[in-house]
């Protein structure tokens, strides 16, 4: 115990030691910085202008549109009108010139290359024809344009055969239908057009429509 005594009796003479040695040393007292100093420059704030932003930039002013000054001179000229009987007197404008010139939507008569067929429709044979037992051709003529379409069609024969299918005649009319059917399949024909001198033009063309055959 007495040694305990000691060791601490000692430590506290060491401490109380170096505290008297640090807070009386030469060197180690500082200034109080603490002291308030006061400003030798004044210092001066100019008074704040508060300011607000637009939301968008203002448009730029519209272009000034140039004002066309005229330029032009102004030419006096005297106009010639006609007469009413003048007018009556011309002749009409390209009369004459068919024949010279040649008119290309005329059908050509004998053109080197004749319209072919492209697409082909029979007629069927009506009810009435097959139960009578009616043999015929119809010879149906087709206007060909320049493009191949069928512009005018008309039956141009028609040859009415006997029951052996050798002897006909030819006659005028036929009924039982067979004109209307022929007719209505030749109006959905199409061919390629004629040509003369290697241009297509407007032909005609002769196809035979056969029945109860």
């Amino acid at each position: 115990m007495h040694y305990r005594h000691r060791f601490m009796l000692c430590l506290s003479v060491s401490l109380l030691s170096m505290i008297l040695i640090f807070k009386f040393w030469p060197g180690f007292a500082t200034e109080n910085n603490n002291d308030y100093i006061e400003p030798t420059q004044e210092i001066f704030v100019e008074q704040s202008i508060a300011t607000k932003q637009e939301t968008a930039p203002a448009s730029p002013p519209k272009p000034q549109v140039p004002v066309p000054v005229p330029d032009d001179e102004v030419i006096e000229e005297d106009i010639e009108l006609l007469d009413f009987e003048d007018i009556l007197s011309l002749d009409k404008i390209g009369e004459g010139d068919i024949g010279q010139t040649g008119d290309s939507d005329e059908p050509v008569a004998s053109p080197q290359s004749p319209p072919t067929p492209l697409k082909i429709i029979e007629p069927p044979t009506p009810e009435e024809a097959r139960a009578a037992g009616i043999i015929a051709e119809v010879y149906v003529t087709f206007l060909v344009d320049k493009k191949g379409f069928v512009e005018e069609i008309f039956i141009s024969s028609i040859r009415k055969y006997q029951s052996n299918a050798q002897d006909y005649e030819i006659v005028q009319e036929i009924g039982y239908g067979i004109m209307s059917a022929s007719l209505t399949a030749a109006k959905k024909w199409r061919f390629n057009p004629a040509k003369d001198n290697g241009k297509p033009v407007k032909a005609y063309t002769t196809q035979v429509f056969s029945f109860g055959f």
